[in-house]
């Protein structure tokens, strides 16, 4: 008998530490959005490709969300809110902020409040309208005007940020794959591209640049001089 209670104890400890401790992992895939209500009612809109996981069990002890891709947050007032990324951490109180990381890309926009960066050794406070990045461990800052991220509103910009990049999101947004072997994958591109159009967003990225594209298919496109 004490050893069939031994069993059932440990069986139901088991039990419950899996159920307490199971993230929660929202996904989305290529050419999809989503918005995400936190247990606090922090939001999260989730941009194509990306991913966030979290538990919920205890997130009022522990308000930590792990980030793979971009998002923007909209966190509601209260405790110390960490995004953690391969990258570098972000930590906030009630604000408005944006974080993308692809590979080696990190980069973190405020939009509202005061949030704090620290990657790569670097530590520093954004505060509305400043934008932190690092791009293969190269630090760029800058400032921005718009109120909130221009993907959300299915519009894609940059600033300053090599053109394979853009690429890359290029391909995201459309589920696409597209093909460049010219030398300008590491030119630095501004500008944008819009996520409801394909031969419009083609073309707002070839044009500064001098590029043409072909159709090779529907899901596959060649970039060239």
């Amino acid at each position: 008998l004490l050893q069939i209670a031994s069993v059932l104890v440990i069986g139901f400890a088991v039990y419950f530490a899996f159920f307490y401790d199971q993230l929660t992992t929202v996904q989305t895939l290529a050419a999809e959005k989503t918005v995400i209500s936190l247990p606090d009612n922090s939001s999260v809109v989730l941009n194509a490709a990306s991913a966030i996981s979290y538990r919920k069990k205890n997130w009022d002890e522990q308000r930590t969300l792990k980030l793979e891709g971009e998002a923007f947050f909209k966190v509601a007032e209260g405790h110390k809110f960490d995004v953690v990324t391969s990258e570098g951490v972000v930590t906030v109180l009630g604000t408005q902020f944006n974080v993308k990381q692809r590979d080696s890309y990190f980069e973190v926009t405020c939009y509202e409040g005061i949030v704090k960066v620290t990657a790569n050794g670097n530590s520093k406070k954004l505060v509305a309208g400043d934008m932190f990045r690092l791009d293969s461990g190269i630090l760029f800052e800058s400032s921005i005007s718009d109120t909130g991220p221009q993907w959300t509103e299915n519009m894609s910009t940059f600033k300053t940020v090599p053109f394979s990049r853009v690429i890359a999101e290029l391909e995201r947004q459309y589920n696409i794959t597209i093909t460049y072997t010219g030398d300008k994958r590491m030119q630095l591109f501004s500008g944008g591209f819009s996520h409801n159009n394909l031969e419009n967003a083609l073309q707002s990225i070839t044009s500064p640049l001098g590029l043409k594209y072909q159709m090779d298919g529907s899901t596959n496109v060649i970039l060239f001089q």
